[in-house]
């Protein structure tokens, strides 16, 4: 699979190794991608290179290790944010969209999907950038993509990463009832699988939050059969 791509991607590539291993993305470096390999440490500040298009990280370490790591590096890095996993964990591949990851894929994975997963991510954040609008008001909602925000009455909402996406998926498509497999798409980058029900709990918690009655919500609506609805 050959890559195209206008400038070489500088690709941020950390794990919790002495050296990351790169042996498994060497033909990544054909496809126009610079590999900037970085050792996980304790005491080592996650400040992201001057130039990086994407950061990679490998989770093959153990739950909370993995999970500290992707939250010390959102707090300096705004970017996309990949993670590969060794660990066949339902519940590390949730919490890891929860707290910050924008895509997450299993090993093994082969470089042709890596490279096409890395590629979709880098589209979506580009297409976000030329977004007319970042900000979405409802009445006294204001959803805030920038800033990656929600208030209501002017007091900030605290959420999620994956609850921000859902949030701002749904309101940039208000009055539009949108699928679930549109959802997992716009979120996870898959197809829906009939059985996950994810999205069911991320939507009670938005609900809960934003104090839309959950018996009768006037905001995030449920549209039985077909998926779900934002009223604007």
């Amino acid at each position: 699979m050959e890559i195209s791509a206008n400038h070489e991607k500088n690709i941020w590539i950390l794990a919790h190794q002495a050296q990351p291993d790169l042996s498994s993305l060497q033909d990544l470096m054909g496809g126009g991608y610079h590999l900037q390999p970085f050792a996980i440490r304790k005491s080592a500040v996650l400040h992201p290179p001057q130039k990086v298009d994407l950061a990679l990280l490998d989770m093959a370490a153990s739950t909370q290790d993995a999970m500290t790591s992707i939250m010390r590096l959102r707090e300096d890095y705004k970017g996309p944010l990949a993670v590969l996993d060794n660990h066949p964990n339902e519940r590390r591949h949730i919490l890891a969209l929860e707290i910050g990851a924008d895509d997450y894929l299993q090993q093994p994975v082969s470089s042709p999907v890596l490279a096409a997963r890395i590629e979709a991510l880098l589209r979506r954040y580009q297409q976000a950038e030329r977004e007319p609008s970042a900000v979405i008001s409802v009445g006294d909602l204001t959803i805030d993509a920038t800033r990656r925000e929600v208030t209501k009455n002017e007091k900030v909402i605290s959420v999620t990463t994956v609850e921000f996406k859902l949030l701002w998926y749904l309101a940039s498509h208000a009055g539009i009832v949108v699928s679930r497999n549109d959802i997992h798409l716009a979120l996870y980058n898959r197809e829906y699988n009939g059985i996950d029900r994810s999205v069911d709990m991320y939507i009670s918690r938005l609900r809960k939050k934003l104090g839309d009655c959950p018996a009768h919500p006037t905001l995030l609506k449920t549209i039985r059969g077909d998926g779900y609805l934002f009223v604007g």
